[in-house]
């Protein structure tokens, strides 16, 4: 079974985009023979979805596809290491992709089941985070051995508490709450409710640490863990790590209105351009978005013995808002959340708890019907960001929240000319942007890039373009790929401000979308180097222009990260297409096309 090339396409895209493996794909070359991978299949089978291995790809070298002499003979061995390396062995199916002439080894790890969970390597336990495999601590074993049961830990008894310790205010509120919506709650005293509620223990007066943690005065009392700690992640080089480091206490409506008030503190607005052409101010992050996102977090934390000493953490970096939570999912798997499946209480006298409890401002702290992961998805996609990742590690869950927009002021301007009234919907205006710059899109390579989609959505979201008039469909049934019109083509190659379109570009700049100012807006494809170079070299390449250009300026124009500028720089130089003036990694270093015969 060979792997779906624009599947590829995309996952190269994004592996050249990160710099780096990720959390459920390993990158290994394969040219010394059959790398050794027991630690990385021990980590895939503890991990809830499993994960991938590609056998062929130089990372070291911008993914660079090197391919595998004897990709049977690689599988062979690779399978041999999942059936005897690890304990319990690990189930592993195998496909092939062939790129620039060379094959892949595409291996899919399948996750074990939670009650054979968790695998071991050589005696320990790993884990994937990031790009690495990490041995685990006794303290996350027992995380995973605890999840074999259902979740009972938000009704476990808080020792030396008692009523007096909630806060009175949210306890009225919540009494009040319940009252109206359960009849069998009408009628009976304060602290029957709060007992049914299990917000007190059923039989002493002890409170849960559910009620405690969603209504106490201050929780972080008797249990240091149930707060929020947040920091701007500052780059290494300016000589300090954090900016506005905070430690939030209080009880769940109290931690959710801090956490809001400390990233709007440290977010900037907007400008973006509206359905009536319009530029008006927004949120860089969507706050619907982030108040949904904080909320699971809190509310669907872990809660037993072994992660109280972890807490919910807020990192802002450049690129994304992290928000983590010890604990995973319980119930469904990171594909389901968002859809209707997608609805599974990991703390479920908290989440009950939760929904009868307001904020200060009279705001519910969840609305109860599971659909707060799709809200956040919703406002974020119409906010041009890209979509939001979620990583699940069984230990802890993570939530990447974009804050750089997938749609430029020219693209927003086009868009708004081509579609003036509106009527496209998000998916469908980055569909058309991606177009504008020379993409193709398929059904499949349209479900990969806005999972989880299915195809009959990814299907009416294609042929809404069609029947716009801005992309015509090419192939038959199965095998029907998108393109921009040919009316447009000609309009989007270059425009009154100096931009050029991706089909300028060549590789992964064409994937990408990337646009460049430059003097030569009629630069000829044939002009300039090509992917035999490197894979970002033809846009580099193109946004030095005529004139001298440093990194950052040329990261900036071509929308690429720090590090794959300077590859492709480097690269450019060897080959003999750039000078430099000054020395590498220099601070005011500037680049330079080298005048050709």
């Amino acid at each position: 079974m060979s792997v779906d090339p624009a599947y590829v396409v995309g996952l190269l895209a994004r592996l050249r985009e990160r710099g780096g493996d990720s959390t459920d794909i390993e990158v290994k070359l394969g040219l010394g023979g059959v790398p050794r991978l027991g630690d990385t299949l021990c980590a895939f089978g503890n991990m809830p979805t499993g994960g991938t291995l590609i056998i062929g790809l130089d990372e070291t070298n911008d993914f660079e596809p090197i391919g595998v002499a004897d990709p049977a003979a690689m599988a062979a061995s690779i399978a041999a290491q999942a059936k005897q390396a690890v304990v319990p062995p690990v189930q592993v199916d195998f496909d092939e992709a062939r790129v620039d002439g060379v094959v892949l080894l595409f291996a899919s790890v399948a996750a074990l089941p939670l009650s054979a969970r968790p695998c071991r390597y050589q005696g320990n336990a790993y884990l994937r985070q990031a790009d690495g495999d990490y041995a685990m601590s006794e303290q996350e074993v027992q995380q995973i051995l605890a999840q074999r049961d259902r979740p009972r830990h938000d009704a476990a008894v808080v020792a030396e508490t008692t009523k007096a310790d909630l806060n009175r205010e949210l306890v009225e509120s919540f009494i009040a709450s319940a009252r109206s919506t359960n009849p069998l709650l009408r009628d009976v005293d304060e602290d029957e409710v709060l007992r049914r509620t299990r917000v007190l223990s059923p039989r002493g007066p002890e409170l849960t640490i559910g009620g405690l943690y969603a209504l106490g005065a201050y929780p972080q009392q008797f249990a240091p863990s149930l707060s929020i700690t947040a920091a701007v992640q500052l780059d290494p080089r300016s000589g300090a790590r954090t900016r506005d480091l905070a430690h939030l206490a209080g009880p769940i409506p109290m931690l959710l209105e801090d956490a809001m008030a400390w990233v709007v503190r440290n977010t900037r607005t907007t400008i973006r351009y509206t359905a009536d052409g319009h530029a008006r101010d927004f949120e860089e992050i969507p706050a619907i978005a982030v108040r949904e996102l904080v909320a699971n977090a809190l509310v669907h934390r872990g809660l037993s013995a072994h992660s109280q000493s972890k807490r919910v953490e807020l990192r802002l970096t450049d690129d994304n808002l992290v928000i983590s939570n010890p604990g995973g999912l319980w119930g469904i798997n990171r594909a389901q959340l968002g859809t209707p499946m997608g609805k599974s209480a990991v703390n479920e006298f908290l989440y009950d708890i939760c929904k009868l409890t307001r904020t200060a401002n009279g705001s519910r702290v969840i609305e109860g019907e599971g659909g707060g992961i799709r809200d956040a998805q919703r406002v974020i996609s119409a906010a041009n960001l890209r979509p939001p990742k979620f990583i699940d590690s069984g230990v802890s869950f993570t939530v990447l929240i974009p804050r750089i927009s997938l749609l430029s002021v020219q693209d927003l301007e086009w868009l708004y000319e081509k579609d003036p009234n509106g009527r496209l919907s998000a998916v469908q205006r980055r569909l058309a942007a991606g177009l504008r710059h020379g993409r193709t899109w398929t059904n499949a390579s349209v479900r990969e890039d806005f999972a989880p989609m299915d195809s009959v959505v990814a299907r009416a979201e294609l042929q809404g373009l069609v029947a716009t008039g801005i992309a015509v469909a090419d192939g038959e049934r199965g095998q029907t790929t998108y393109r921009l019109a040919d009316a447009l083509d000609v309009a989007a190659g270059s425009d009154a401000r100096g931009h050029v379109s991706g089909r300028h570009l060549t590789g992964d700049a064409r994937a990408q979308g990337v646009t460049v100012d430059h003097e030569d807006t009629a630069l000829p494809s044939t002009v300039g180097p090509g992917n035999d170079v490197t894979t970002h070299g033809p846009a580099v390449w193109s946004a030095l222009g005529s004139g001298n250009v440093g990194v950052m300026e040329l990261a900036a124009r071509t929308g690429l990260k720090v590090h794959q500028v300077s590859y492709a720089l480097k690269r450019l130089r060897q080959t003999g297409w750039i000078d430099i003036h000054g020395g590498w990694g220099d601070r005011g270093t500037t680049y330079r096309r080298k005048a050709m015969p």
